[in-house]
């Protein structure tokens, strides 16, 4: 089995690509190619120095795919810890994969003028492929779309570069002039005229003499579902929860419906109809009974499990409309894992967080949390914590015992964009963030200052759609953008595993009651079941 390991960093400062795009590319391509069981993807975004020589030792990789930008003579643009620019050298970066020579066969370097670093690379690396000025985005990933399409058929890295240049003739009958530069464009008004496609064209760089690529002896890890996926929803989905109570999962979708599944069976036990719109968020009571789904209008509906009768229809015990405003999207709906505390919240567009009485959707109180909109909210184990996140970058926690409208404290650019996601795990006293930067975060419940050792969970190429942890506290599984779930050590930052077969970005993750079972789901329709080696422990 071979390794791609792909590189990807877009620093602040500089201008964005459309990163996860490409990724998802390679992804969707070489999983559908007949020679798929032959690769293993392992993917490393914001990228730093450190990050590259890790990666090198860890996966072992025998093509390495950097995705980014550029400067030529001045290097390879990486990043720093606080996401700033971080050009590496030529020389520095020979060196490096000279260590690798008897490993890696081939290196592409998608990004401006890295004609410079492929000339140097091919000193030690059979194939180096780069672009010999800049190259604009759509030509980038058409390149690396022929590529891959070339690889998992099968075909040698000659043949597949051929097939990289012909998919930029071919594809980009206009092609986009956003340039993988250093500098950002300032304005149309002084961007230069558009590139013809014969000049977009790759060089591929080859070692004089050949080096003899031993594969690795070990076969790496490539977990995938044990079950077969549930799938029945006709558009992305957007939220999970597991029922306390039995072996089924809560699904929520933009094809405006709710679904109840027997996971042990594998079929659907209930389809749950009514909503207007797309219903982004569930949430499930303590015992099991009460399932709540809102749609973005800002209907609430409660299901009580009783009075489902039959698998096509299902009567709600209550609705409640969660904000007056017509326009007001609700992004989130967590319910207290707290019996004795039988409430649930509801996070606005406006910045407003609202509690409900779970029996009876009788509205309690609002807190005029943020100034942006909340997207995303978090119990703790007794209901009486509630941590926001919102569009601005801030997390807030709120004692729901106090009645004055002041948070607990504040975590200002907590993320370096939204803050998509939130998680505690009350027996390590953690609170985990997720945000639309690719990173997780892990705070001290308590005092919200930064968590150690490690602070920051890095791996994601994707933004953070959804965080959550196991039962037991010691787990944390994230779902991103790049096509992923991740399974992190709380305590130690380690990532224990990735789990690789959606075909689209993993909007939602959640564990079973036991800790055994990880079911994720999001832009491809499927529901995935995942039960890996660290989860049974």
């Amino acid at each position: 089995m071979k390794t791609i390991l792909i590189l990807s960093s877009n620093p602040k400062g500089t201008s964005v690509l459309d990163l996860d795009r490409e990724i998802r590319d390679i992804r969707e391509g070489l999983r559908r190619s007949k020679h798929r069981d032959q690769f293993r993807i392992e993917v490393r975004g914001a990228v730093r120095p450190s990050d590259l020589r890790r990666s090198l030792l860890d996966e072992e990789p025998q093509i390495v795919h950097f995705c980014g930008h550029g400067s030529g003579e001045g290097g390879l643009v990486l990043e720093t810890d606080t996401g700033e620019a971080k050009p590496i050298e030529n020389e520095a970066l020979a060196e490096l994969f000279a260590q690798f020579a008897a490993q890696v066969e081939c290196i592409l370097l998608n990004a401006c003028y890295s004609e410079v670093q492929a000339n140097t690379l091919t000193q030690h690396i059979n194939y180096v492929v780069g672009m010999n000025q800049a190259i604009p985005d759509a030509a980038a990933i058409a390149f690396s779309i022929g590529f891959y399409d070339a690889i998992g058929a099968g075909k040698s890295i000659a043949d597949a570069y051929d097939f990289g240049c012909n998919a930029i003739r071919t594809d980009l009958a206009n092609p986009s002039t956003d340039r993988r530069k250093l500098i950002p464009i300032d304005s149309p008004n002084n961007a230069p005229p558009p590139i013809l496609p014969e000049h977009l064209i790759p060089v591929l760089k080859q070692k004089e003499k050949l080096n003899s690529i031993v594969l690795p002896s070990r076969t790496p890890s490539m977990p995938e579902s044990q079950f077969e996926p549930l799938i029945g929803h006709s558009d992305w989905i957007r939220a999970l929860a597991f029922n306390s109570n039995d072996n089924t999962v809560l699904s929520s979708s933009n094809d405006r419906t709710v679904r109840i599944w027997d996971v042990e069976a594998g079929r659907l036990l209930h389809l749950l109809t009514g909503h207007r719109d797309r219903v982004k968020c569930v949430g499930m009571s303590p015992e099991g009974r009460l399932m709540l789904s809102c749609s973005v209008d800002g209907q609430v509906r409660a299901w009580d499990r009783s009075l489902l009768t039959n698998k096509k229809t299902g009567d709600c015990r209550y609705i409640v409309k969660a904000t007056s405003r017509t326009i007001t999207l609700v992004n989130t709906l967590p319910v207290s894992p707290d019996p004795q505390r039988p409430i649930f919240a509801t996070g606005a567009e406006h910045g407003k967080i609202s509690i409900w009485n779970l029996e009876s959707g009788q509205w309690q109180r609002s807190i005029s949390a943020h100034s942006s909109p909340v997207l995303s909210l978090a119990f703790s184990e007794d209901g009486r914590w509630l941590a926001s996140g919102s569009q601005n970058k801030t997390i807030k926690l709120w004692d729901l015992d106090n009645p004055v409208e002041q948070p607990h404290y504040v975590i200002g650019d907590a993320h370096l964009s939204q803050v998509l996601s939130l998680a505690i795990s009350n027996q390590q006293q953690i609170l985990v963030s997720g945000g639309a930067d690719r990173t997780i975060k892990l705070w001290d419940l308590r005092t919200g200052g930064k968590r150690s050792p490690k602070h920051i969970l890095e791996g994601h190429a994707g933004q953070v759609w959804c965080v959550a942890v196991s039962p037991d506290g010691s787990k944390i599984a994230s779902a991103s953008g790049d096509f992923t779930v991740k399974l992190w050590d709380i305590q130690t930052g380690e990532l224990l595993q990735t789990f690789t077969g959606h075909l689209g970005e993993v909007r939602s993750v959640a564990f079973s009651t036991d800790g055994k079972l990880l079911a994720s789901a999001g832009d491809d329709l499927e529901i995935k079941l995942w039960q890996g080696k660290p989860l049974e422990e």
